[in-house]
């Protein structure tokens, strides 16, 4: 004897049923699936290679007698400088250096690069001041992960507690991270930095045996007291000097010459900029008017916010544990099997598949 569900029953069971499965499809959570980042083994190979050239400054200062107060420079990295030189330009933020010496921005860029597009032989274009001498080695070591091609411009000027030391400048670390095979590449041109990128309030003699060191170094000076020019040339310079068509632009520190007459500051908490940011003056301008990717790295306290790294940190994580070498991705793999189980049920007890049958039979008839 067969039961028959009246339509009034069907009714209240289909009620019920949805109630269920409406309580159950609430309470199931999404399932989360973490992985490593396609560029991890470079990611961690860069920081790991950004480490190592922490270690050597570090050597080679103690070697030179160059004393490092670790009250100021609480990690013993060596990358953290003077709060006063004449060689610095502005005032700078202890905290936002010290934010830096974090070997996983290495990482950071290498994961950057690789998510803009850019491949082993692409050539990078990178304006730098020396007032973060933590990023340009990131900078440096990412590239040399990655197989890129940088034509890096760096000024001598830098702000506070930067590579502010006339002794152990910025550029001097570089050569001899250079000369100690531990970086493939380096800067290739300098210019003073400073007011109008000339250095006019530095004192001459400090200047001259500074760029009696780096002369010696094989780096070609630049120098133009017409702001607007000296964009123009520095452009030129880029494109002359590129081995390939440049692919991207990065820009590190606050050098007259990024921005140019640009008066708003530029508040991004991501690295790379957006096609549409409204900036048309100086080299930034120039290269996000040309269609090229822009990176720009200066704000840094929300940048390390924004990839969730440590700010002004007492101890550094592990290489290869911070969120930004993994990327994680939410599956709602349950919810679907909840509502293809609901549909099932709603097919047996509405009968529809009787009324399916019905109508294969009638078409089989014909």
């Amino acid at each position: 004897m067969k039961l028959h569900l009246t339509y009034t029953a069907k009714n209240c069971v289909l009620i019920l049923l949805a109630a269920f499965f409406l309580v159950i499809y609430y309470y199931v959570k999404p399932h989360s699936v973490t992985g490593k980042h396609q560029a991890y083994s470079e990611m961690t190979a860069a920081a790991k290679k950004m480490k190592q050239a922490q270690q050597a400054v570090r050597q080679e200062m103690s070697r030179r007698g160059i004393e490092i107060d670790t009250t100021v420079d609480r990690l013993d990295s060596g990358l953290i400088g003077l709060e006063w030189s004449g060689i610095t330009t502005t005032l700078g933020n202890v905290e936002s250096k010290r934010t830096t010496v974090n070997p996983d921005f290495a990482a950071l860029l290498v994961k950057l690069f690789q998510e803009a597009g850019l491949q082993k032989g692409d050539t990078i274009a990178a304006n730098c001041s020396s007032s973060f001498p933590a990023l340009n080695l990131a900078f440096i070591v990412a590239t040399d992960a990655m197989g890129l091609q940088p034509v890096m411009v760096t000024s001598i000027g830098s702000s506070m507690y930067g590579g502010n030391r006339e002794d152990f400048t910025y550029l001097d670390m570089e050569q001899y991270l250079y000369e100690q095979k531990i970086i493939a590449h380096k800067t290739i041109a300098y210019s003073l930095g400073g007011v109008k990128d000339v250095g006019q309030e530095f004192e001459p003699e400090i200047i001259g045996r500074i760029q009696k060191r780096l002369n010696s170094y094989g780096l070609q000076f630049l120098y133009g007291t017409d702001l607007e020019k000296n964009i123009e040339n520095r452009y030129a310079f880029y494109t002359a000097t590129a081995y390939t068509p440049i692919k991207a632009f990065i820009n590190i520190g606050g050098n007259l010459l990024s921005v140019g007459e640009y008066n708003d500051s530029i508040t991004t908490e991501t690295v790379r900029l957006s096609a549409s940011t409204p900036i048309k003056t100086g080299l930034v301008g120039k290269f996000l008017q040309s269609g090229t990717p822009v990176f720009y790295l200066l704000n840094i306290k929300s940048i390390a916010r924004y990839y969730q790294l440590p700010v002004d940190p007492i101890t550094l994580p592990e290489i290869g544990t911070a969120p930004i070498y993994y990327y994680r991705t939410v599956q709602h793999i349950w919810n679907y099997v909840i509502l293809g189980l609901f549909l099932v049920a709603l097919y047996l007890i509405t009968g529809c598949h009787n009324l399916f049958f019905y109508e294969i039979k009638n078409i089989t008839d014909f």
